[in-house]
C-alpha cells in the first residue's frame, strides 16, 4: 500500500513510518516542513530518508502543489502535519490557523475535487484537547454513583492568579472521572480549537465523496525520539531535558494537574490498526491509558530514576488556556479497536530517559517559553 504520512518527521509520524515499513509491505511518503522549533537547523534522519520505500518532500501542508503531489498515487493519508502547544497557540493564532485549519483544508480540496488523488482512508491525529477540561463528578468523598457528568468551563486566569486551580460545585470538590468520546467538547485553546475543526472538516468532506475516516484523539504521548528542543510540548521530554543539564524544573500551578501518559509505541499501534477499521460515526476515538498521573508524580520519577533531588520546584505560574485533569474513557479504543496500551508508565518513563541521556545537548528554552506566556497573561 503506498501510504501519505503528512508531519511524517516529527515525532509520531517517524515512529508511525519505522512501524510501517516494518512490515515490508507499503511505500511511504512523507511531507514536513521540519519546523526549526522542532527539528533544529540541521536535522538528519538517514534511517528513514535513505530507505528505498520512502518519498519525502519537504514543505508545508499550506503548498497546494506540494500537497497535490504528495497525494498522487496513494491509497491511505495520516494527516498528522500541525503546530502543537496550548500555550503558544494563545499568542501565535495566524500560525496556529493558518496550518492546522487551512493545512487541513487544502489538503481535503484536493481529495474532494480530483477524484485521482482520492484515497480510501484518512486517519487524523486529533487531541484530548477538544474536551477542555473534561468530566467531573461531585467528590467521591460522598459516596455516591456517578449518575450525572459535570463539565465546568475553562478557569479564568483570574482564579489561577490567586492560586485557586481546582473545580467547585455549590462548595464541594468535583472529581475528574475518564473523559469519553461523547462528552461535552469545550476547546479552551488556540490549539485545541484548531484540532477540532480539523475533526469537523475531515468528517464531513470524507463522509461525501466515500472515504473512511478515523479520528485518534490522542492523550499526552511520550516516548523515545521525542524532540528535546521544543519548550511548548512534551512535558516529559521538556523535564528530562532540563534535568540532564543541571537545571530546575518549575511544576506549574500547585504540582496536582494531570494527565494520562500514553507511549509512543502504543500509540503507532493505534494509528496502524485505524487504517483497517470498517467506517462508522464511532471512528472518533480516545487513545490513552485510562489512567491520570500527577505532574509532580512525573518529576520525582524524573528524578529518581536521573539519580538527582530537589531540582524541582512549585512556581503556582500557570498557562493560559491549559486544563486541570484530563484522563481517557479507552471502551471505546478497546472495541473498535481491538486495542489496549500495554506499556506501563516507569517502564515508558525509564526507556525515554536512558535515550534522552545519549542525545546531544539542547538548549534549555523552557525559561524563554515561560517569559513568552508571563507577558501573554499580564497583557490580559
Amino acid at each position: 500500500m503506498r501510504i501519505l504520512i503528512t508531519g511524517g518527521l516529527g515525532f509520531i509520524g517517524r515512529a508511525l513510518a519505522k512501524r510501517l515499513l516494518d512490515e515490508n509491505a507499503h511505500q511511504l511518503v512523507l511531507l514536513d516542513t521540519l519546523s526549526p522549533q522542532v527539528h533544529g537547523e540541521n536535522p538528519s534522519y538517514p534511517d528513514l530518508l535513505s530507505h528505498p520505500n520512502v518519498r519525502f518532500l519537504k514543505g508545508s501542508v499550506c503548498d497546494r502543489s506540494l500537497v497535490r503531489d504528495a497525494l498522487a498515487g496513494v491509497s491511505a493519508v495520516y494527516h498528522l502535519a500541525a503546530e502543537t502547544g496550548t500555550g503558544q497557540s494563545m499568542d501565535e493564532i495566524q500560525r496556529y490557523y493558518d496550518t492546522n485549519v487551512m493545512g487541513t483544508a487544502i489538503l481535503l480540496e484536493e481529495v474532494v475535487k480530483e477524484p485521482s488523488l482520492r484515497p480510501k482512508a484518512l486517519v487524523l491525529s486529533s487531541s484530548r484537547s477538544v474536551y477542555g477540561e473534561g468530566a467531573y463528578a461531585l467528590s467521591e468523598d460522598d459516596g455516591f454513583e456517578v449518575t450525572s457528568r459535570i463539565y465546568p468551563s475553562g478557569r479564568s486566569a483570574t482564579d489561577m492568579q490567586q492560586g485557586s486551580f481546582e473545580f467547585l460545585r455549590d462548595g464541594r470538590p468535583l472529581t475528574p472521572i475518564p473523559t469519553k468520546e461523547t462528552d461535552k467538547i469545550d476547546p479552551n485553546s488556540i490549539y485545541a480549537a484548531s484540532k477540532y475543526a480539523q475533526e469537523q472538516m475531515c468528517q464531513i468532506a470524507c463522509s461525501t465523496v466515500g472515504i473512511s475516516f478515523t479520528a485518534l484523539r490522542l492523550q499526552n504521548v511520550y516516548g523515545p525520539g521525542q524532540s528535546l528542543r521544543n519548550p511548548y510540548t512534551g512535558i516529559l521530554s521538556i523535564f528530562t531535558n532540563t534535568l540532564k543539564q543541571g537545571g530546575s524544573i518549575d511544576i506549574f500551578e500547585d504540582g496536582e494537574e494531570s494527565r494520562d501518559f500514553v507511549y509512543i509505541d502504543d500509540v503507532t499501534r493505534a494509528f496502524r490498526l485505524a487504517l483497517d477499521v470498517p467506517a462508522s460515526p464511532d471512528n472518533i476515538i480516545n487513545v490513552g491509558t485510562g489512567n491520570r498521573h500527577t505532574v509532580s508524580e512525573i518529576v520525582g520519577l524524573l528524578e529518581r530514576k536521573i539519580g538527582v533531588s530537589g531540582r524541582s520546584y512549585i512556581s503556582g505560574r500557570f498557562r493560559p488556556g491549559d486544563i486541570r485533569h484530563c484522563f481517557a474513557d479507552v471502551s471505546r479504543m478497546n472495541r473498535i479497536l481491538g486495542f489496549k496500551a500495554e506499556t506501563p508508565l516507569i517502564d515508558g518513563l525509564s526507556a525515554t530517559v536512558d535515550w534522552a541521556l545519549n542525545q546531544p545537548a539542547e538548549l534549555d528554552r523552557s525559561d524563554a517559553a515561560n517569559r513568552e506566556l508571563e507577558a501573554l497573561v499580564r497583557r490580559n
